[in-house]
Parts: C-alpha cells; structure tokens; sequence
C-alpha cells in the first residue's frame, strides 16, 4: 500500500522545477539591474556633458564683456582657441596707478591690489594707444610685469589711461577624459569626466564659436552648441 506523500522522482522533479523558476528570476533581475546601470549612466554622462556645454556658453557669452575699446584697439581677443584649448577674456575689474608709469618700467604702483594675482593679464591703454602685460609678482602696493612697458602713462584721472585686470578662462580636456575649466593662474578645476571627445571651433569674422563635447558612455550623443560673441560683435573686431 502507498503512504501519503512524494514519490522521490516527483520531489527532484519539483525541485527541479524550483530552481529553474529561481534561474529565470535571477536572470531577469540581472538583466533589469544592468539595464537599470546602464540607463543611469546614460543620463548622468548626457547631464555632464549638457552641464559642462552650458557653463561654456555661459563664459563665452561673457568674453570681452567691459573690454570694448581694448578690443577695437587689438589689444585683446574676445576669445581664443585651438586644438588643445579654449580661451575668453574679460574685464575682473579695473585698477588705479598710484604714480606715473614710465616707458620702460615692469612695476606699476596700484592704490590697491587687491584681488590681483601672479599670471594674470592688465592692459595700459591711454587713448588710442595702450599695450598688454603679465603679472609675475605682487608686491605691497605694487605689482611687477613680465615686459618693461613702451610708453609713459600718468595716474589715472578723468582724463587718464585705463587700467584694466582681466579675467582669463581657460577650458582643456586631459589625457584621463576630464574636461577642466581654469580661471586666470588658479588650478584647473574638472567640469565634466569621461569625456571622449571636446572639440571647438572659433569663426573670427560671424564671431562665432561652436562646441562639441562627446561623453565616453555609449549610446549618448554628443552634445553641440554655437555661441555668438555679442561683445566682440560690438567692438567691431576679435
């Protein structure tokens, strides 16, 4: 007489049974899990790439802003850029010579200098004429160029030369992927990582810019943008 219960072919069936059942459900959850990481990837590398295209404008639309007549003059670009870098300027702020400057001299004494840094650019422009140095050293009221300057200029006054720091932002992508973002001589900050490819082309005449970023992560598209630059528009020249 059989007892109640199963057979042992009937258990290992179910059993068997059980583990397929199991094998599925890991497998689809596997499968979801990595369509989930993929997913996030995708869109934290679009967000990268769009954030980083955006702060870009940002500064693009800003190059040569304060700085029209330097501009007009040739002292300074609105913008720059070749293979391994993009490069605006602008107006930080405007400085005041404390005694005259003469041709020849590399210190220039400030009534302030604050918030001025070793590498950063000023321009000396009196009329028509002016010229573009490097700050190598800040000194106590004073600050020392990189050239000895090539004409004389009075302090400043109503009718005196301007004295203009700029500011100067630089954007390079290094040899890990990173996308970094550098103001005047301070560190290059990253902007964005796993970046493929950044790519920007500077058309003088329109004035234009256009960027291309491509993010590392596969199946996101790059993203473009093209900038005018309305204050190099407006000064007549790059």
């Amino acid at each position: 007489m059989r007892r109640p219960g199963f057979a042992l072919l009937e258990a290992l069936l179910g059993l068997a049974l059980s583990l397929l059942a199991l094998t599925a459900g890991f497998e689809f959850f596997a499968r979801a899990q990595r369509g989930f990481t993929q997913l996030k990837a995708r869109e934290e590398g679009a967000q990268s790439a769009l954030a980083a295209v955006d702060r870009m404008r940002i500064d693009l639309l800003h190059a040569g802003r304060g700085l029209a007549a330097e501009i007009a003059l040739g002292l300074v670009e609105a913008a720059a850029a070749d293979a391994a870098e993009l490069r605006t300027v602008s107006l930080e702020r405007v400085l005041e010579l404390a005694a005259a400057a003469g041709a020849g001299d590399t210190r220039l004494a400030l009534v302030s200098t604050a918030d001025v840094a070793a590498g950063q650019i000023v321009v000396l422009r009196d009329g028509a004429a002016g010229e573009a140095r490097t700050v190598v050293r800040v000194e106590p009221g004073a600050v020392v160029i990189d050239a000895p300057l090539g004409r004389d200029y009075a302090p400043a006054g109503p009718e005196g030369p301007r004295l203009a720091l700029l500011e100067t932002v630089a954007y390079r992508l290094d040899a890990a992927g990173v996308l970094r973002r550098r103001v005047n001589a301070s560190p290059a900050q990253p902007l964005a990582e796993d970046i493929a490819a950044a790519g920007w082309t500077l058309e003088p005449a329109a004035p234009l810019v256009r960027l291309r970023i491509q993010p590392r992560t596969e199946g996101v598209p790059p993203h473009e943008a093209t900038v005018f630059l309305k204050n190099a528009a407006l000064a007549g020249r790059m």
